[in-house]
């Protein structure tokens, strides 16, 4: 095994805390494995992982020199990729990050199906609310929802993502139903905490924008905690048409003030720059596009 391929093991064995899974990855036995961090460690003049009978983790030492060999890995195996003959059909680990709501009752469907297209990939997909670092961190892509802060990274809108107002009938029964937004003010809101202004909510109808200031009792965080609040009567909420969809399908919200529409979100895939982009990581971001070009 050359140096190349003993940093990209010391990786795997960093990323997956486990000899056995890492060796499994890179066709290896976990004896072998072993041997080639020992090497790696003699040649570093360092001890780089800590074993013991139940965890592996890095030493200070190692985790500095992760650090420095995650971006030049993910930058050489891009290399590799770009140099593949294009009719090869895409192989390898593709690792994900997405937001826990939408993820779970979007995303997942079209990752499925990504894999399905691609039997040789395979997908990691991690589910957090907050902004990770895609470099440090080791992801290839991310799926985002928002607006974007200026950054390094290299982003692609996928798709506009629609809100709606929405509230349960018994809700609207004891407090009235709003047609204006300068009505909500009176109004139990559902304050999501995700949203970047969560107690400032923008309708616009025929060109007119208008800010409402929401205040309510519940305040929580996620868009799907958001509609099944809403649906208990525990008053009106704004979470994305995605995460709504099921309750408005089965009844349990309506929607509310059908001429004003909702300020939107912007659905992003967001991926380090480099000039040599893994061609999984391409074909991924394409299929999404191609998938949400009608909308979330």
């Amino acid at each position: 095994m050359d140096r190349i391929d003993a940093l990209r093991l010391f990786a795997a064995v960093a990323e997956l805390g486990s000899f056995t899974r890492a060796a499994e990855r890179e066709g290896l036995t976990p004896g072998a494995a072993s041997k080639q961090i020992s090497a790696l460690e003699d040649r570093m003049q360092a001890r780089l992982l800590e074993r013991t009978t139940r965890s592996v983790r890095l030493t200070e030492a190692g985790a500095a020199l992760l650090e420095r060999i995650r971006p030049w890995l993910a930058e050489y195996e891009a290399i590799e990729d770009g140099m593949a003959c294009e009719s090869h059909a895409p192989a390898g680990l593709l690792r994900v990050s997405a937001p826990v709501d939408f993820g779970a009752c979007t995303l997942m469907t079209s990752i499925a199906a990504f894999m399905d297209a691609h039997p040789q990939v395979e997908v990691r997909l991690s589910l957090s609310d907050r902004m990770v670092d895609l470099v440090d961190e080791g992801f290839d892509v991310a799926v985002r929802i928002g607006n974007l802060a200026d950054s390094s990274l290299i982003a692609r809108r996928l798709a506009p993502v629609p809100l709606v107002l929405i509230a349960a009938a018994d809700y609207l029964s004891r407090a009235g139903t709003p047609d204006h937004p300068d009505q909500l003010s009176a109004h139990q809101c559902v304050i999501d905490r995700n949203k970047p202004a969560p107690q400032q909510w923008a309708f616009t109808r025929n060109g007119e924008t208008v800010e409402a200031r929401i205040n309510g009792r519940l305040t929580l965080n996620g868009a799907v905690a958001a509609t099944e609040a809403a649906a208990a009567g525990a008053g009106i909420a704004c979470p994305p048409r995605w995460a709504a969809q099921g309750a408005l399908d089965q009844g349990r919200v309506v929607a509310l003030m059908p001429d004003w529409q909702a300020d939107h979100r912007d659905l992003w895939a967001v991926f380090p720059s480099s000039r040599y982009l893994a061609r999984r990581v391409r074909l991924f971001v394409d299929f999404l596009a191609e998938r949400f070009s009608a909308g979330v």
